[in-house]
């Protein structure tokens, strides 16, 4: 008898690596204590990326119900469109870097175990791990 066998295909992966590495220009942000939220804009076919470099943030975005506090250290992308509202978090000044570029390219970040302490569920994104969300 004949059988044809078909393969399963494999599991979709995240790139570890660009083929070219990208350059990106960071922006700081300074976020001092007890002031005025911020607001970030992203365009359709833009990546948000942002890293806590000091303190403790708070980061919403516009549509979704859900607050998320970011550590030093720790990132998010988000795709846009989007509107993200900042600020420090409590009575101490944080720092935050952020950096865009166009969807379809790669960026990558040095590997390190740091995660939202509240997971962003929404258009896909990618954690500084190589994780989704």
């Amino acid at each position: 008898m004949n059988t044809l066998h078909t393969p399963t295909p494999p599991s979709p992966t995240l790139p570890t690596q660009p083929a070219v590495p990208l350059t990106l220009q960071w922006k700081r942000q300074p976020l001092p204590p007890l002031q005025a939220v911020q607001v970030l804009d992203f365009r359709a076919g833009e990546i948000a990326l942002l890293e806590v470099e000091q303190g403790r943030v708070w980061v919403t975005c516009d549509g979704l119900l859900e607050d998320y506090f970011l550590e030093a250290g720790q990132r998010l992308s988000f795709t846009g469109p989007v509107r993200l509202r900042v600020s420090a978090e409590g009575h101490r000044p944080a720092r935050l870097s952020w950096a865009k570029h166009r969807a379809g390219e790669s960026a990558t970040y040095p590997q390190k175990n740091s995660t939202a302490s509240q997971p962003f569920r929404s258009t896909p994104v990618q954690l500084a791990n190589g994780a989704s969300a």
